[in-house]
């Protein structure tokens, strides 16, 4: 008959907890605030940053992208941008999904749709699907 000892009790206790915290992890890539890019640069001459800090996607794998303005009325596309480049690789004007055809490093640009607005502070969150 097998006794387990204090230190396998414990070893195992940390290890499932270690496995509980990796399942329960946020799969969040990227987050955070900007103003939305009313002004075509991603630092206008006041210093307020436009777009997102670029970040990292991978091929083939399910990204889903969720933001929200705090203006009364709004509608804010989002343009996913290559950070090399600068050309856009994605378009959305609703959260959703997007799945990258290549792994690349990109950057988020919220651009505002509705006449006369813009220079809204803009909420967002990038999650593994």
């Amino acid at each position: 008959m097998y006794i387990p000892t204090a230190q396998s009790v414990l070893t195992a206790g940390l290890a499932l907890t270690g496995m509980t915290q990796t399942f329960t992890k946020s799969k969040e890539i990227a987050s955070g605030h900007v103003l939305d890019y009313a002004i075509e640069s991603c630092l206008d001459t006041d210093g307020n940053i436009r777009c997102t800090p670029p970040f990292l996607v991978s091929k083939d794998t399910c990204y889903n992208i969720e933001w929200s303005t705090n203006a009364t009325l709004s509608h804010t596309t989002v343009e996913v941008r290559d950070a090399k480049s600068g050309e856009m690789v994605y378009y959305r004007d609703t959260n959703g999904e997007w799945t990258p055809e290549k792994g690349e490093l990109v950057y988020l640009d919220f651009k505002p749709k509705v006449w006369r607005t813009g220079n809204d502070t803009v909420e967002y969150t990038v999650k593994k699907c």
